[in-house]
């Protein structure tokens, strides 16, 4: 992104005072400008009409349309948009259907704000944001899975190697810092997401990371 250009982000939260403390902590970062607040997901949905952000920040549960159906039909609008949740619910259901849905991270409201602002610099770099707590749930989840996971009916092989590339691929980690948790070099790293994309059918990180929470998280 230009350095020059500020990062719109939309605050759709049903709490008018979260809203309001959010605008007030982003609002006063240069990089950032608020472009809109809404308080259910219906009401983001029409806001898109006016005005489409680089970042949305979204609770999970709100009257009518909550944040799970929210970003699914708006990443079906607006593929490219970043929806982030940001919820004080760590629930396993929620956590992996919103990520399923194509949210790009699951923070919890308990997170700093400077680490709020790093956490929408590195959505906006196509890194997976998620908080400790959540990282960890997700990574137990994986690991008790077995290395074989349905696609389209078939039984689909994964090594063990490749579902520990899996797991950190998952968690938001780039291939850089896969190879130095895994003391491996870097293009023993691509090659193996290389196998794991073929596999799945996709040689896009985005879907591959998504594609591999559905497949070993539910």
């Amino acid at each position: 992104m230009d350095s020059d250009r500020k990062i719109s982000v939309m605050l759709v939260d049903d709490h008018k005072i979260m809203l309001e403390g959010l605008e007030t902590l982003l609002s006063i970062r240069s990089e950032i400008e608020i472009v809109g607040t809404a308080q259910t997901g219906e009401e983001a949905l029409e806001r898109l009409h006016s005005v489409v952000p680089d970042v949305i920040l979204m609770d999970i549960r709100m009257p009518g349309m909550g944040g799970v159906k929210a970003t699914e039909a708006i990443k079906e609008l607006h593929p490219h948009v970043i929806i982030l949740i940001l919820t004080t619910f760590d629930d396993d259901e929620y956590i992996i259907e919103a990520l399923c849905n194509g949210a790009s991270g699951y923070l919890l409201k308990d997170i700093d704000g400077e680490k709020l602002v790093q956490s929408i610099d590195e959505a906006l770099s196509g890194n997976l944001l998620l908080t400790g707590k959540v990282a960890k749930k997700l990574a137990l989840n994986i690991h008790n899975k077995n290395s074989g996971f349905e696609k389209a009916g078939k039984e689909l092989e994964l090594t063990q190697r490749e579902l520990d590339l899996a797991r950190l691929l998952i968690e938001g980690y780039n291939s850089k810092e896969i190879a130095e948790k895994l003391f491996l070099t870097q293009g023993t790293v691509k090659n193996y997401l290389s196998d794991i994309y073929t596999k799945i059918g996709t040689n896009d990180r985005a879907k591959a990371v998504l594609l591999l929470k559905r497949y070993l998280l539910t």
